[in-house]
């Protein structure tokens, strides 16, 4: 039986569709059977596997209105095998607020377990009914943060939603860690930060921290994973000890 893993965090910028990525890449580097869904309007998931969203190809929001068989839903790309995401995604917030429907997307996720060892859930930037649906059909959660003065902020708010979504909704769910991304060992403040959150975090932190690296950005802009991007890389490095984390977790 697959696992999956919501990655979420209301703050954006902080690294999480790279994580997103850069965790897929991994897991399938080391040989596991990877799916991603990309819960985020904005697309930055799907856009980096390379896929632009045409009328013609179905995504996460036909998925969730239509209730189907998600086999159909899922692309192959070369990067990875995903169910992708565009704007279109916005027009079912509201039916889902109006009917307190977060549940949707781990009833049609089941058929799914199976067939996959890692389904990685990419959730918006802000705590909404998609992210709700992810953190409900998820086994574990991973927040990733920005290394910043700001990284603290609004954690609380998400571990309290998170707490609320185990009680009502998935009593299964646990935090798997907090990630420390875009960490930069010439900046003070990076360190002084990191010091902070392994202090709030002390069981829940990763050990593997993510460096600023102009590679895995490269990497997104040409559409390959950071390992075919460059496998050298401080990125790769860095993802692939977060997989094995995950994997031994």
């Amino acid at each position: 039986m697959g696992k999956a893993i919501a990655i979420t965090n209301q703050k954006g910028g902080v690294g999480k569709t790279t994580t997103a990525l850069g965790l897929a890449a991994g897991l399938k580097a080391e040989g596991k059977k990877v799916l991603l869904v990309d819960m985020d309007a904005q697309g930055n998931a799907s856009a980096a596997a390379g896929l632009i969203i045409e009328n013609e190809l179905k995504t996460v929001k036909d998925l969730l209105a239509e209730r189907a068989a998600p086999e159909q839903f899922i692309v192959r790309t070369e990067m990875i095998d995903i169910i992708p995401s565009n704007n279109s995604l916005k027009d079912l917030e509201r039916d889902l607020i109006d009917n307190d429907d977060f549940e949707i997307l781990k009833n049609v996720l089941k058929p799914l377990r199976a067939k996959y060892d890692f389904i990685l859930i990419d959730c918006p930037p802000s705590i909404n009914s998609f992210t709700k649906n992810a953190l409900a059909a998820a086994d574990e959660v991973i927040i990733p943060v920005d290394v910043s003065f700001f990284a603290i902020l609004g954690l609380k708010q998400l571990l309290e939603e998170i707490e609320f979504i185990k009680r009502d909704l998935n009593p299964r769910l646990r935090l798997r860690g907090v990630l420390a991304c875009k960490y930069d060992r010439r900046n003070n403040l990076s360190e002084q930060v990191l010091e902070t959150l392994k202090a709030n975090f002390p069981d829940k932190f990763f050990q593997t921290v993510i460096r600023v690296n102009i590679d895995i950005v490269k990497a997104q802009i040409a559409q390959v994973d950071i390992f075919k991007y460059n496998a050298r890389s401080y990125g790769a490095e860095d993802y692939l000890a977060l997989t094995r984390e995950v994997i031994n977790g």
